[in-house]
């Protein structure tokens, strides 16, 4: 199987790193067929070694590195330099997939996006292919420039409006859609003839909460001297962590006894530090920053009580899934994604998108009725027990093998 994927390579003294969890991908699929090549771009260094959020690991050193191949593709998100490379990166991806026996390719751009590249030459061979996707784009970079000057939301709205088109032209012709999360699916299932809603694990089965540690979580409920909040991602306008920060605020004047931790790195750093000297916060609420050992940030979300989200963008958070499988419920702002994951199963409790006033509520209302919190957090651990890494790649592979 090929595999164009967005997430790229590092190159370190001649040696190439892959990111963590994409290695673990690499493994899971690599269960279901005899050889992957994948393709990705190389990020420039300078760009690498300033974001630190990243764990990145050798791929000498995956598991399945003898039934893998890798092909680095140019970093290319400028016009100039997309132009500059784009004839012999298609001849490139020409060759790679003419020798494939399957084809799955990740989109999400316009300029620099390889993966939709692949798409177009795929089409152009006759080939079948499958689409990968986890976020709706065009929806994505209209949300996180709406705040921006006038130029870059003027540039936005440009993007927008050719990526849009140009995703839904590849859409229709593409065998397979695997759509993960509700978001992705409503968008993008009207274009496709063979849609499927995915999800995206790479936790493994012994990373769930074993109930012995669930029971002894319930138990300490009723007592719990704070409800401990958590969150694990970017500090990036998609996860509008000012809203996040206000949402506990609200909680704590409602006289709600919590205390909240945000475990990431991002561009709102100083923005949310500030926040949280303006809201006076400093005594309750903690921002660590990127928790790089996994098994810590695992265990650090089975300790939680909810895990409060403040997701504004068309997109499929893997923390929220996390979550779930570590027996915390997720409270946050409503979307098809959290929706559709606790629909039937409970483990969640939603309000309004950018109310998070109401949010704030919520918590404190959770906070005071300790029975209803515990029946969220067994209903989060039940229904978490349905997400595998395992599981999810296995009938992901089983369906490329189907209609590619």
């Amino acid at each position: 199987m090929l595999l164009v994927l967005p997430v790229p390579f590092r190159q370190i003294d001649g040696n190439l790193y892959f990111e963590e969890q994409a290695c673990n991908g690499l493994n899971r699929w690599s269960d279901s067929f005899a050889h992957v090549v994948v393709a990705a771009p190389v990020i420039p260094e300078h760009l690498a070694a300033g974001n630190t959020s990243v764990l990145w690991k050798p791929v000498s050193e995956i598991a399945s590195r003898n039934s893998l191949t890798f092909v680095p593709l140019p970093w290319a998100y400028g016009l100039r330099a997309f132009t500059g490379q784009y004839r012999a990166t298609r001849e490139l991806l020409r060759e790679r997939i003419s020798k494939s026996g399957y084809l799955q390719f990740a989109i999400g751009g316009l300029v620099g996006d390889w993966a939709a590249v692949a798409c177009l030459e795929a089409i152009r061979q006759k080939r079948r292919f499958a689409i990968h996707t986890d976020r709706v784009e065009h929806e994505v970079l209209l949300e996180v420039t709406k705040n921006a000057s006038f130029p870059r939301r003027m540039k936005a709205r440009l993007i927008a409006a050719l990526m849009k088109p140009y995703h839904r032209y590849l859409i229709r012709r593409c065998s397979l859609g695997l759509w993960h999360g509700s978001d992705c699916y409503h968008v993008y299932s009207p274009w496709c003839r063979e849609n499927h809603l995915i999800h995206d694990v790479h936790t493994r089965p012994e990373d769930g909460i074993d109930q012995t540690t669930l029971e002894a979580k319930l138990a300490t409920v009723e007592t719990a001297e704070k409800i401990r909040l958590c969150y694990a991602g970017r500090l990036d306008p998609m996860k509008a962590p000012l809203d996040w920060l206000k949402a506990v605020a609200v909680a704590r004047d409602a006289g709600a006894p919590v205390e909240a931790v945000w475990f990431g790195e991002g561009s709102l750093r100083e923005e949310a530090e500030a926040e949280v000297e303006r809201l006076k916060l400093g005594d309750i609420v903690s921002l660590p920053g990127f928790l790089r050992d996994r098994a810590q940030l695992l265990a650090r979300l089975r300790a939680a009580h909810m895990m409060a989200f403040t997701h504004v963008t068309p997109e499929s958070p893997r923390c929220l899934l996390e979550s779930l499988i570590s027996g915390t419920p997720i409270v946050g702002y409503e979307n098809k994604f959290a929706t559709d994951l606790t629909l039937g199963h409970g483990g969640g409790s939603f309000v309004a998108i950018h109310d998070w006033e109401g949010l704030g509520r919520r918590i404190a209302e959770l906070a005071s009725d300790r029975k209803t919190l515990r029946e969220l957090i067994r209903e989060a651990a039940t229904n978490g027990r349905r997400f595998n890494d395992a599981a999810v790649f296995a009938e992901r592979s089983e369906l490329i093998r189907r209609f590619c």
